[in-house]
């Protein structure tokens, strides 16, 4: 007998039947794969995060920043031979290296055996010994000078204009007024001197703030020291003295990094404003050209910072500074102590680059009431002129002897000149 529901069913019924199981696989698989690939790539290695990668990329930049590093020590060493001149690239990328890392390249066993600039400015009565203390001739006027580099090429050029003067200075590489005043003071053969003049440079006043001419000189370091004055209740002038103030005391020091080193590190902490440590001393930074050039910048912004509440370059010098009012203390007791020795005393205000006649305004009621003779280069050779300076920053030769000029007319008309 045959039943109803047995009846055969229709062929395309029946392979649509067999092709379920397969598809329904095929869509598993499907499926399968996409959620592998959500959290895998097809070779079954995760992803890097954005981490790793920044992490990967650093390592690489620092990589090829050390390589570069490596490559501008090496193509611009700065050279170790004392008389061996570097290039210009060879300063640019040396810069920034430490003022003790610097001095120690200068520094030998003695200081004959250093660079010469070891032994420079310092107030050493008896490396003076040598020098004039008398006129050449009984006729002669001998002229004592006190300042730096350009107070010395004035009076050089004074001593050539005019074969009656005999020249006797002590100085100091941008030496400030308090360093200029001190010489004066403990030059005791210089009182032979008929004429005493001291010379005050515009941007030197700055380095009042200091005792020793190796933090404001950070390009070109001068170990040399002096005294630190300050005003006491009074108004007199009071003077820190140096732990350190001979070149061969110096050498000795700095060589050995004991504890009179320390006690001149505080004293230069305490009393200079332009001292930083990052800047001053010797550490591995010095090895790295890159990061002498950070620090280059950074000793830049020392410098600028330095200036704060003494010196503007739109409104000048701020005449109620500490550093002005000892400056013109400064100057009076050298006119008086010079007039007490029966010398003629000159100030001669000398205007480097850029400062304009700043230094003129700040003194010119205080020179008048001094009653005194000075003289402000900026009337003669006017600072804004690049066609002044030379290279270096300083006077060109015509400019010196015009100053020298000047000056050698006021001596005429004095009763020294007379005498």
């Amino acid at each position: 007998m045959q039943f109803l529901n047995d009846s055969p069913q229709p062929q395309s019924s029946l392979a649509a039947q067999a092709a379920t199981p397969s598809t329904d696989r095929a869509q598993e698989n499907s499926q399968g794969l996409r959620s592998q690939t959500s959290t895998e790539n097809p070779f079954g290695k995760k992803r890097p995060t954005p981490w790793g990668s920044l992490v990967k990329l650093s390592l690489w930049m620092l990589f090829w920043l050390t390589l570069v590093d490596i490559c501008i020590n090496w193509l611009f060493a700065y050279p170790d031979v004392l008389d061996q001149y570097p290039s210009s690239l060879d300063r640019y990328f040396d810069y920034g290296r430490s003022i003790e890392g610097k001095v120690s390249r200068m520094v030998n066993n003695t200081v004959d055996s250093s660079d010469p600039i070891i032994a420079a400015g310092w107030i050493d009565p008896q490396s003076w010994r040598s020098l004039p203390s008398v006129p050449k001739d009984d006729n002669d006027l001998l002229l004592a000078y006190y300042g730096m580099s350009f107070a010395e090429d004035i009076s050089l050029a004074l001593g050539e204009l005019d074969d009656d003067i005999t020249l006797r200075g002590i100085g100091g590489p941008s030496a400030p007024p308090n360093h200029s005043y001190a010489a004066y003071m403990a030059d005791e053969a210089g009182r032979n001197a008929d004429v005493a003049l001291i010379g005050v440079l515009t941007s030197s006043v700055k380095r009042m703030r200091s005792l020793s001419g190796m933090s404001w000189s950070y390009e070109h370091p001068a170990p040399y020291s002096y005294p630190y004055y300050q005003l006491n209740s009074s108004g007199n002038l009071v003077a820190v003295e140096p732990v350190i103030s001979s070149a061969s005391e110096f050498v000795s020091e700095f060589n050995r990094k004991g504890p009179q080193w320390q006690r001149f590190l505080a004293q230069m902490t305490q009393y200079d404003v332009a001292f930083d440590a990052v800047v001053f001393n010797e550490s591995w930074v010095d090895n790295s050209a890159l990061l002498r050039l950070i620090r280059r910048g950074w000793a830049n912004r020392v410098r600028q910072r330095s200036d704060y509440g003494l010196y503007d370059a739109v409104t000048g010098f701020n005449a109620e500074a500490v550093e002005i009012k000892t400056l013109k203390v400064m100057l009076s007791d050298f006119v008086a102590t010079a007039r007490d020795n029966d010398q003629l005393p000159i100030i001669l205000l000398i205007s480097d680059s850029g400062y304009g006649d700043s230094l003129y305004k700040v003194l010119s009621p205080h020179l008048q009431s001094l009653d005194t003779l000075s003289l402000s280069t900026h009337e003669l050779v006017p600072s804004d002129n690049p066609a002044n300076f030379i290279d270096d920053g300083h006077f060109i030769p015509a400019a010196n002897y015009k100053v020298a000029t000047a000056l050698q007319e006021m001596i005429a008309d004095t009763d020294v000149a007379n005498e």
